[in-house]
């Protein structure tokens, strides 16, 4: 049997198992940092590769908008274009206003001039213009009130007028003649289709 006899006071083993806390404790801060590091290099190289993929596609789109540039007419044809996708639905949405000009020429528009014919989203007509005498601006109204019941193709005291509620709502003199607007409700048989 052997025996272990120990020379080494206490004083020493504390001493060493202190010098191997440090080591240990010096070696993980040394492997912090080494990851540390790495971490910075890598996020460095990351942000470096971003910024030289952004330049690459900025020069991209660069060379590209001059080449769409340099086409002439670009700008004139995609505009074209945008229109072009709107006519079927404005096509859609067309008012035929043949029976107001039926009416207008039962009136006689020598002596009375159009400037402007709107009909709002209420199916409300406004008309606007001049005319020689209140004789002329009375004789539009008249026709168009008498529109489809009195005066046109097929007219009829039973049929729905084509212009309701007309009204000379604003009317004015001066040395040229008469300006005048009318305001009337259109029937839906006056608009609609290829008929009105």
């Amino acid at each position: 049997m052997s025996i272990m006899i120990n020379l080494l006071p206490d004083v020493r083993q504390a001493k060493l198992r202190e010098r191997r806390r440090k080591q240990m404790a010096s070696g993980i801060a040394v492997m912090v940092w080494v990851v540390c590091a790495a971490v910075v290099v890598l996020m460095s190289v990351y942000v470096a590769g971003q910024k030289v993929a952004i330049n690459v596609l900025n020069g991209n789109i660069k060379d590209k908008e001059n080449k769409l540039q340099s086409i002439s007419g670009l700008p004139e044809a995609l505009n074209a274009e945008e229109h072009l996708a709107s006519l079927s639905d404005l096509y859609s949405k067309r008012v035929y206003m043949t029976k107001f000009f039926d009416a207008y020429q039962q009136a006689d528009p020598q002596d009375a001039v159009l400037n402007s014919l709107t009909v709002d989203a209420s199916n409300t007509l406004t008309v606007s213009g001049e005319a020689k005498t209140y004789a002329d601006v009375a004789k539009l109204d008249r026709a168009l009130a008498a529109s489809n019941v009195q005066v046109g193709t097929n007219a009829n005291a039973s049929n729905e007028p084509y212009f309701s509620n007309v009204n000379i709502s604003s009317v004015s003199a001066d040395s040229k003649g008469v300006s005048y607007t009318i305001t009337a409700t259109v029937a839906p048989a006056a608009t609609e289709g290829g008929n009105g």
